[in-house]
């Protein structure tokens, strides 16, 4: 029972136990019961957190104040009542900045097995030079890598890759930076463009730019487009262009995504598909799926997450998050049933175990089975 000035007993002692980590499956199923007639706690308790600074060096304050507006606390009107699945997204907020906020199951949270759970590679890639030379970009110390193409490419102290131009008459050669599963790599490109490369991503360039500074793409990356009077930038990713003169993007063509997408931070860039194209302002993304050409208001936030070392997913199928978790983590994601067509939306670090992620999808209702490299999702 509830006490008038409060939270009863009960609920607070078995909050608190799930904040440090200590409570039991059976100890969580109360929880998950009791939590209806706790919202306003919880609202409280996540306001006082906020504001006391208790997650300053967790999160970002961009992310603090994204917490602060979507939360209705009891000093504005309300105009609607909390349901219980969005009351159970606030305490993972409170937990561990995870908001899986729908399809929780009625019978309680899942069971999750795991054993020594996989963890991301990290700051990892390799270069392919001209001549078909690979190096080990984690491994190579800091430096002169290679003098190839007209450019020196080094390593310097902050673990990017940098091209700078040694000869204006030689003939360019065409490098390549790919990441593994859970890596992530950046680069500063011949003209002095930055680009960070996701996981399980590519990036293939010319050691000297043109006129048209191209580059081609497979997977995922961030861009900084440096300005150069008269040089547009293309970026060639999944039979789609994208092309610009100075700006901030990201690009989004894995082959295994059932679309491509593009998300324009700031600037402007023209955006190409097929015989379709479409001027893209800040804020707005770009999407081909299947042949179909769409621009809409884009989530800058989830679009860029993974910049920041965040997994943000913004109501996505379990499928499409689960596709993201694999290739982070390389493991290999089976289904039983048919869960993956539920849809979540979350935010939390990659920068954990995948077994730190499945406890939390676990409180979500997700069942999952983590056996050595692959994830069993049951229904």
């Amino acid at each position: 029972m509830k006490h008038e000035n409060g939270a009863s007993p009960e609920f607070s002692i078995l909050l608190q136990k799930y904040l440090s980590g200590n409570l039991t499956d059976e100890e969580s199923d109360v929880l998950f019961r009791l939590l209806p007639d706790h919202i306003d706690e919880l609202d409280d308790r996540l306001a006082e957190d906020l504001a006391s600074g208790r997650f300053d060096g967790f999160t970002d304050q961009a992310l603090r104040d994204r917490l602060f507006s979507r939360l209705p606390l009891r000093r504005h009107a309300r105009v609607y009542r909390w349901l219980p699945a969005v009351a159970a997204a606030v305490l993972l907020m409170i937990a561990g900045l995870w908001a899986l906020n729908a399809g929780r199951s009625e019978t309680g949270p899942a069971q999750v097995k795991w054993s020594a759970p996989p963890v991301p590679a990290g700051n990892k890639a390799v270069l392919v030079l001209g001549n078909g030379e690979v190096i080990q970009l984690e491994s190579a110390g800091n430096g002169t890598l290679a003098l190839q193409g007209g450019a020196a490419v080094s390593k310097i102290d902050s673990g990017m890759l940098s091209y700078k131009k040694q000869a204006v008459d030689a003939e360019p050669v065409f490098h390549t930076v790919a990441t593994p599963k859970g890596g992530t790599y950046a680069i500063v490109l011949p003209d002095g463009s930055k680009a960070w490369l996701n996981a399980a991503s590519t990036i293939r360039f010319p050691t000297i730019f043109d006129v048209v500074r191209t580059v081609e793409v497979s997977g995922e990356a961030y861009f900084e487009v440096a300005k150069r009077q008269g040089a547009k930038f293309e970026v060639r990713a999944n039979g789609m262009k994208v092309s610009v003169l100075g700006t901030k993007f990201n690009v989004k063509a894995y082959a295994d995504e059932p679309d491509a997408r593009v998300t324009l931070v700031e600037g402007s860039v023209r955006f190409s598909a097929g015989a379709d194209s479409a001027v893209l302002r800040p804020g707005e993304q770009g999407v081909t799926r299947q042949g179909v050409f769409t621009v809409a208001p884009a989530d800058i936030e989830a679009a860029t997450a993974w910049r920041n070392g965040m997994f943000h997913f913004d109501n996505q199928l379990l499928a499409d998050i689960m596709r993201e978790i694999g290739r982070w983590y390389d493991v290999e994601v089976q289904y039983a049933g048919n869960a993956s067509g539920r849809r979540f939306s979350g935010i939390m670090r990659r920068s954990g175990s995948v077994g730190d992620v499945l406890k939390f999808m676990q409180l979500a209702g997700v069942k999952c089975e983590l056996n050595g490299r692959k994830i069993l999702v049951k229904q």
